[in-house]
């Protein structure tokens, strides 16, 4: 009976070590030789100041250390990214031998394709399932971001807007239109501009004089023109931006 249950007890030792050992394979495989971006938000932003190139470093970590160096392949996603402007991802980042971490440095161009509003541009490590980075890119502003919005009418190629600066000399900053018809019937345009503080003025036009596109001026402050129907030839309208 002694020797039963001294077997019954080396059986079920013998069970359970296969068993851990088979949970602990289980547990080490997803990160064992694994690769991949720095922790952090799923969409990082950054800014490119007007008219230049930026370069940025992001990390790369292994999961293991080896002695020799190891080359991984970059691809941009093209389905994703929306980045107009100028960009440099390159094709490959190394983590040199004798460590875990690794830089990728990449670079973006501002040009007039580049505005306020944002951007995206998303890169992966190739063969690493899940291992995308994406940034959120605008043209840096350090003043206030003011957006003009203009919703159209049926006859698009009527109307012109010009936005004014009204320091000193009224000077016009930015202007618009006309649109196309009937490809612009009833579009929804949203325009970006980074304004110093001061007295500004918005002027939206309709050729025929019957009137129609509604516009309004917003930053993230809040509203600076309420919505305003054109009725007539013209409206115009006055804001600050503090």
């Amino acid at each position: 009976m002694k020797n039963f249950k001294h077997i019954k007890s080396l059986f079920f030792l013998a069970m359970a070590a296969v068993l851990f050992t088979g949970c602990e394979q289980d547990l080490e495989s997803p990160v064992s030789n694994f690769v991949g971006f720095e922790i952090g938000p799923n969409e990082r932003a950054i800014t490119v100041p007007k008219d230049v190139t930026q370069t940025f470093d992001v990390k790369v970590y292994a999961s293991e250390t080896t002695s020799a160096d190891r080359t991984f392949d970059v691809v941009v996603d093209m389905d994703d990214t929306s980045l107009a402007s100028p960009y440099s991802v390159p094709s490959t980042v190394t983590i040199p031998g004798g460590s875990n971490e690794g830089t990728l440095t990449f670079s973006i161009t501002d040009n007039d394709d580049l505005g306020f509003e944002k951007q995206i541009l998303r890169f992966a490590l190739d063969g690493f399932a899940r291992n995308e980075i994406t940034f959120g890119v605008t043209e840096e502003c350090l003043d206030t971001v003011v957006t003009f919005n203009l919703e159209l009418d049926t006859w698009p190629d009527e109307t012109t807007w010009e936005i004014y600066d009204l320091t000193g000399t009224p000077t016009v900053i930015a202007s618009g239109g006309p649109y196309n018809n009937p490809a612009d019937d009833f579009a929804v345009f949203a325009f970006d501009f980074c304004l110093a503080p001061g007295n500004y003025g918005v002027v939206v036009y309709d050729s025929y004089g019957d009137g129609g596109p509604v516009y309004s001026v917003t930053s993230a402050a809040g509203t600076l023109v309420p919505s305003t129907g054109v009725a007539g030839s013209q409206s115009s309208a006055t804001f600050t931006v503090n």
